[in-house]
């Protein structure tokens, strides 16, 4: 037992390290993030270990934490009415989809496949008609001027738009950046979560697809595989876009709605 809880130890630290980075990078204490830490142990706690799909009780929520109750009660009414994060993360996921659109909707791609040049307003062929189509709702201004932040297009000096990348990150100074890079985090946690204990557990789950390539090599090499990495690794999740886009689904769908994608990033540690 106390060689697991070492090993669970070092685990953790494994996990905490780039995020405590990232963290003081923002100017959090430890304090801070301390006291953040409870809301996501008792949200985690609230929607991971209820019985027969109910929410666990607040009682065996501080059981679980060792966060007393009257606390734990607190933070979940102050869990149960933040909305301002979700709103985030659907817009960036909207911007996304804008960006993306551009570079593989047919009518909005040369003889090449090539992103077109497009004007500002006009029913068909214009940046208007692709946020219409790709925006959930969000207004062509505010999509216009976020992309253009984010170096994902450009404006010309005839007013026409070029598209410049085919993915959409926050700039690195936007705070919304970080809240990106946890998304990140989180997906690629939730799919380790997930192929340690939940498909483990429920015959109805199956492992999700994780894998890694990794040497030593002489650091000469590592510009050349940067190089090789963002061509194939480009290509590779094109075609994934592409899939994606023929089976998304609109908003308004009162289907089962389940994201779903692939996630793919570079590994580099230097001695």
């Amino acid at each position: 037992m106390a060689q697991d809880k070492e090993l669970t130890e070092a685990a953790l630290g494994n996990l905490l390290e780039p995020i405590v980075a990232m963290v003081l990078r923002n100017g959090i204490t430890y304090k801070e993030f301390a006291q953040f830490s409870k809301s996501t142990f008792v949200a985690v706690a609230q929607r991971d270990f209820g019985i027969r799909g109910r929410p666990t009780n607040t009682s065996r929520v501080s059981a679980m934490t060792g966060i007393d109750r009257k606390e734990v009660k607190s933070i979940k009414d102050a869990l149960s009415g933040d909305t301002t994060v979700k709103a985030v993360r659907t817009s960036q996921d909207k911007m996304s989809r804008v960006i993306r659109g551009w570079h593989e909707d047919a009518d909005y791609l040369d003889e090449d496949g090539k992103p077109l040049m497009i004007t500002l307003e006009g029913d068909r062929q214009s940046f208007k008609d692709l946020t219409r189509r790709y925006s959930g709702g969000l207004p062509m201004n505010v999509v216009l001027k976020e992309l253009i932040a984010a170096d994902c297009i450009k404006t010309d000096d005839n007013g026409m738009l070029h598209a410049i990348k085919p993915y959409y990150s926050p700039p690195s100074a936007n705070p919304e950046a970080l809240l990106r890079a946890g998304t990140v985090v989180n997906d690629l946690a939730s799919t380790l979560l997930h192929n340690l204990y939940i498909a483990p557990e429920k015959a109805r789950e199956t492992p999700r697809f994780e894998r890694r390539a990794m040497t030593d090599i002489d650091s000469r090499y590592v510009k050349a595989f940067k190089k090789l990495l963002d061509e194939e690794g480009q290509v590779f999740l094109e075609r994934i876009a592409e899939w994606l886009v023929e089976h998304q689904i609109d908003p308004g769908n009162p289907n089962p709605k389940s994201r779903i994608g692939v996630g793919l990033y570079g590994i580099e540690r230097k001695d």
